[in-house]
Order: C-alpha cells, then sequence, then structure tokens
C-alpha cells in the first residue's frame, strides 16, 4: 500500500510565451463555448491550462462557474494530472441511448482537453489567415 503524499506535486509553471488554440464545444443546451487551451512548450501535445472566453451570458452565475472550474482544471493540469486521469474521476449521465455524455460543464471541458489537436503544415500555418492549426500560436 503506497502512502498519502504529504505535498503536491510541484507546479509546472508555464512560460510567458506558449502555443494555445481556441476551440469551439458544444454544450448539450445547445451553446457554443470558446475554449483557449494553453500547451507544454517541452511537450507540445500535452495541455497545461484552458480558458473560457465566450459562450454565456456576460456576467450570468453559469459564466462565472466555467471560468472558475477552467482555472481548477488548470491546476490540477499544471500539478501533473492529464486530462485523463481527471475525466475519469468525473460524473456521466447515462442516456436512453445508451450514451454516456459528462454530467456537467466540467466534463466536457476536460474531455475537449484530452482530445488531439489537428495536425498543423507549418506552411499552411504560416501562410493561413484562420483555421484551427492557425489557432495555436505563441502567446
Amino acid at each position: 500500500m503506497t502512502a498519502y503524499k504529504t505535498s503536491p506535486d510541484p507546479r509546472h509553471v508555464m512560460p510567458p510565451r506558449r502555443l494555445t488554440e481556441t476551440r469551439g464545444v458544444a454544450t448539450p443546451e445547445g451553446h457554443t463555448i470558446s475554449l483557449s487551451i494553453g500547451f507544454d512548450p517541452e511537450e507540445p501535445d500535452r495541455p497545461r491550462e484552458v480558458f473560457y472566453s465566450a459562450g454565456f451570458k456576460s456576467g450570468s452565475q453559469l459564466e462565472f462557474q466555467v471560468q472558475d472550474a477552467c482555472v481548477l482544471v488548470s491546476l490540477l493540469l499544471q500539478h501533473g494530472l492529464r486530462p485523463a486521469d481527471v475525466a475519469k474521476s468525473l460524473s456521466r449521465d447515462e442516456q436512453p441511448d445508451g450514451s454516456m455524455p459528462y454530467a456537467s460543464h466540467i466534463g466536457l471541458i476536460v474531455e475537449e482537453l484530452a482530445r488531439p489537436s489537428p495536425p498543423c503544415d507549418p506552411l499552411e500555418t504560416a501562410s493561413a489567415s484562420r483555421g484551427a492549426c492557425n489557432s495555436r500560436r505563441g502567446r
């Protein structure tokens, strides 16, 4: 049996400039929320932070809850957890068709973090003015 840790893993501090990708995520209620995902420069496929940018009524309780959820998920990622590690502990809601979507917006956020980014063609990224690959840039 392993002993409990007396302190968390050290926090992985993100550099001021890092790869960021903005994605639209559909909610079960029909909204599309925008999430900006920051990636680890040393492990470019590993998300280390997430920010909510738009989708719910400004100033609403739901907007604040999603913003706070993003902060908490970011802290988990920066302390070494991977999205799949977080996702397996979140609630799911069994549907009549047998599907098991996440029961909260937190689950949707973590599920999106677990999705791989689309592959980028460096020439496309340099020449395109918009697109999924172009959204991943140093910040």
